[in-house]
């Protein structure tokens, strides 16, 4: 099993959860000495499938580790500042991992487009790593640059089939009672080229 350090306790051994999408989760055990109160938690996401050839448009796997999601493909959609900024329209509030992505699928419509066509979505066939595991892999990067901050909560509305999913704020951190879920936003998924729900 991969080991990471905290990044803020260089020190800091931490193991990892793997979740049913096979990404992992860490989370620094010590609740002192992070940016916001509490453990420090971030994802690191499944290996993508192999990249498409050039020629349909990718740039590569463009995972963006290491830099909070500016690399290949992540820096080229500039999700370092955009996957924030969509987070930002919810400034105060935790939201659902699907409240983000429609989000950001809304604000960037052609970049998510290009994500579905690289690497589909759940709302077109089942799969194991989607867009969706890209962009929440993308999310991990920034919780881990403290960019964003990351909790685990109930998955709702379309979303449940997960046992649990990753909620998302900027800080300062807002209190868990504030939140917008998949089932509060009662969005149809129209946002995703291609969805049959």
């Amino acid at each position: 099993m991969e080991l990471h350090y905290c990044p803020l306790h260089s020190l800091e051994v931490v193991r990892p959860r793997r979740l049913p999408d096979g990404a992992l989760l860490f989370e620094c055990p010590l609740t002192t000495g992070h940016i916001e109160p509490g453990p420090l938690r971030w994802l690191k996401d499944a290996p993508p499938p192999p990249a498409p050839s050039p020629a349909k448009g990718a740039a590569g796997s463009g995972n963006g580790r290491g830099s909070g999601g500016s690399s290949g493909l992540a820096k080229e959609l500039d999700l370092g500042v955009e996957l924030p900024a969509a987070l930002a329209e919810y400034r105060g509030r935790w939201v659902e991992y699907g409240v983000l992505e429609h989000t950001y699928a809304r604000r960037r419509p052609d970049d998510f487009a290009r994500l579905v066509e690289i690497y589909g979505h759940t709302t077109i066939a089942a799969k194991t790593y989607t867009s969706s595991s890209y962009l929440a892999g993308r999310l991990g990067d920034l919780a881990r640059h403290g960019k964003v901050v990351l909790r685990f909560g109930p998955a709702t509305g379309r979303w449940d089939y997960n046992p649990e999913i990753s909620w998302w704020t900027l800080s300062p951190t807002p209190d868990w009672a504030d939140c917008t879920s998949w089932k509060d936003l009662g969005e149809p998924m129209d946002y995703v080229p291609g969805s049959t729900e």
